[in-house]
Order: C-alpha cells, then structure tokens, then sequence
C-alpha cells in the first residue's frame, strides 16, 4: 500500500528525505478514513515534484530551445497519470497525433505545450512530497 500526506512544503531543490511528522500524518489520515491499521512501514520515501501556474502538467518542445522537450509540472498526481502523460509525452515527442484514448478525454497538445497562455513568464517551482 502507498500512502502520502499530500503536502506541498515549498523548498529548493536538494536530496529530500521523509520527514517522521509527515509519515505519522499519512499514517494517521489512512487509520482514521479507514478500518485498517497500519502495523508497520517498511519503507519510507520523499521525492521534490513540481508545479506550474495551471497545476497542469507540461510536455512539449520548447520554442526558444531547439531540441528541448519539456516533460514537467506532475505535481502530485505524477504516479497516477504516469502512464497517460508518458504516452502522450512520446506522441508529441515523435511528432505523431496524441492517442486516441487520451485525446478522447479532452487532452490537446496545446494544453499540455509548454507555451499555453496559462505559462506565459511563470517559474516552476519545486515541493516536496513524501
């Protein structure tokens, strides 16, 4: 099973490590919207992830670097659309049409471009999640 508190505790970049209060909140969150206890963890992970204005992810060449594909701006949903994002990310990459499934869902290139207006002169900025 795969808990997280869900926080977004703005930080720089650096080799991020599980902080023990936000394991106890997971932790306590999961027991109390649950009937299950949490006997023991046996693993413990933090990672940085990042955010842009629109909270949606980016993924698409940058025009003022040639060459440069961007694929950022997972926030904390990067393990659960992985997949879609990787799939789409690899279209665009390639210069094909998005799949079918993914764009049957509303998913355009020029919503995940890295130009889209919501972008325009934004910084993304990195967080921490355990």
């Amino acid at each position: 099973m795969l808990l997280s508190p869900a926080n977004e505790d703005p930080m720089a970049p650096c080799d991020v490590v599980p902080e023990e209060l936000d394991v106890a909140i997971a932790v306590d969150r999961f027991e109390t919207l649950t009937t299950v206890k949490v006997a023991r963890i046996s693993h413990r992970w933090a990672g940085l992830r990042s955010f842009v204005a629109d909270r949606s992810p980016v993924a698409g060449f940058d025009p003022s670097a040639e060459g440069f594909f961007w694929l950022a701006g997972q926030g904390g949903y990067g393990i659960q659309m992985a997949p879609a994002l990787a799939r789409a990310a690899a279209a665009l990459l390639l210069g094909r049409p998005l799949p079918d499934d993914i764009a049957a869902l509303g998913v355009t290139a020029e919503a995940l471009s890295p130009v889209r207006s919501a972008l325009r002169s934004q910084v993304v900025a990195p967080n921490r999640s355990p």
